[in-house]
């Protein structure tokens, strides 16, 4: 099973807010689209949807922004994923109206298998809270230019050092 982007994003979104949800600060999307370099086209949809769940509280305006609507310990990551990811077909049998859509539908057992494998995987995303998901909140506040200074950039795979050659001793 995969997340999409989209999910990606948004609890990346709340993440950040996470962070910040102490301080009480609002914080702009373009904020968060800079932290994490991506668009902030992207961004604004999930702003939208997360507040339309009351996940967000969003200010309007010239000083406005967004911040979290909960505590981070109140909100578990399986209900950020169902929010945002919205359909769990994982095979067509799993789709309203398409149950019968496979020959061997009433002989298999495989839809049965894959439904205790999702419920599983919702379970556990259940107990981990959005709080439970920052690790190491400030060093990730730091990574993100959250603690006020400037966003470090951490590359994951050092590249070699491009054409310099040098000579020994």
């Amino acid at each position: 099973m995969k997340l999409t982007v989209y999910t990606d994003y948004t609890l990346r979104v709340l993440m950040y807010l996470s962070l910040r949800h102490e301080s009480g600060a609002l914080t702009t999307i373009d904020e968060i689209a800079a932290a994490y370099d991506i668009s902030r086209s992207h961004l604004m949809k999930i702003v939208h949807q997360m507040g339309a769940a009351g996940l967000l509280e969003t200010v309007r305006g010239r000083s406005g922004g967004v911040r979290l609507a909960r505590d981070p310990a109140a909100i578990s990551i399986g209900m950020v994923v169902r929010i945002a990811e919205g359909d769990f077909a994982l095979v067509e049998c799993f789709e309203a109206g398409k149950e019968d859509c496979c020959a061997i539908a009433p002989a298999c057992n495989l839809t049965r298998g894959l439904r205790r494998a999702l419920d599983a995987f919702m379970l556990e995303l259940d107990r981990m809270t959005l709080r439970d998901a920052v690790a190491a909140p400030s060093v990730a506040a730091s990574l993100l230019g959250i603690d006020g200074d400037q966003r470090r950039i951490i590359p994951l795979v050092r590249s070699p050092a491009s054409g310099v050659k040098r000579s020994p001793g």
